[in-house]
């Protein structure tokens, strides 16, 4: 191997000649896995399930916490009913009430405090949302608890991601809450929900319930006999729009209502008024004239 002196006179090997001619390019290769490399861990770091923004952690919630080059510190622990996780180093921290970051924060604040970390990072991911829930049965194609995993949901969004059908618009859904310590019970259509009109955040710890709508029947010199829904407060004159109106032979002063009463004896009445409030499985009949 051949031997020379470099600017400084210092006698260079053929192989320490080739390594700085080649210093520049190991010098970018270098950079180039830096770069990366951070990218690769920020990447991973984003990779972390997305929290809801404005969440408040409560008892019963999941929680995995994380330290900054730290894994000893590293935990996954569920809220206590009192609102509190015990941390290595530690001990007891309340977090109820607390979105992640604020909790993060202070768990990072009491690492500092009590000298175990001089500037820690600390990441807070709820993992399980079990303080805030509701109760969705009925017919949903997935009933079962809803976690509330964001303000502002609404009945309409907790019976969407309990896979409700809204095709019908007269399907009944039913709200049970507590207020005041009392029950307080709501009832709303899928129209009113798709429309907007009544649709409300929900309440937590609420049932919800939907269920097929109850039908009516018409029958007689009308359009379009059959069975339809029943809305809340549908009247007799609104049940026969549905069905088409009157035919050319129909009598206004010849409607008649079949119910059931109390011990579920089917009762007629006849001429009933257009303004009579329609219920469950009545059967409205609609007379010819005699003229």
């Amino acid at each position: 191997m051949g031997v020379c002196l470099n600017r400084n006179g210092y006698i260079l090997s053929g192989m320490h000649i080739l390594i700085e001619r080649t210093q520049p390019a190991l010098a970018r290769l270098a950079l180039v896995l830096m770069v990366a490399w951070s990218v690769l861990f920020t990447s991973a770091a984003h990779a972390a399930p997305e929290q809801p923004a404005g969440y408040r952690i409560g008892a019963g919630d999941l929680l995995a916490i994380t330290v900054y080059r730290a894994p000893d510190l590293e935990t996954t622990t569920r809220v206590s009913d009192n609102g509190t996780v015990v941390i290595p180093q530690i001990g007891e921290v309340e977090v109820s009430g607390l979105t992640p970051f604020q909790a993060s924060e202070r768990i990072a604040g009491l690492l500092k405090s009590r000298g175990v970390f001089l500037n820690p990072s600390v990441n807070v991911l709820v993992t399980e949302y079990r303080s805030k829930t509701v109760a969705v049965l009925g017919a949903v194609s997935r009933p079962g608890e809803i976690a509330l995993d964001k303000p502002g949901l609404t009945v309409a969004d907790v019976l969407a991601r309990a896979g409700a059908n809204f095709g019908s618009p007269g399907m009944i859904v039913t709200a049970v809450s507590e207020q005041d310590g009392k029950p307080h019970r709501e009832e709303f259509t899928v129209r009113d929900l798709i429309s907007g009109n009544r649709d409300r955040p929900v309440i937590p710890g609420e049932q919800i319930f939907m269920q097929e709508p109850a039908t009516f029947y018409i029958s007689g010199e009308v359009t379009k006999a059959g069975a339809y829904p029943l809305t809340p407060g549908l009247t007799v004159g609104q049940a026969l729009a549905l069905g088409g109106g009157l035919t050319p032979r129909g009598s206004n002063s010849r409607i008649s209502v079949t119910r059931k009463d109390a011990a579920g004896t089917p009762v007629k009445v006849k001429s009933v008024k257009q303004d009579v409030p329609v219920l469950a499985g009545d059967l409205i009949v609609v007379g010819a004239r005699w003229f």
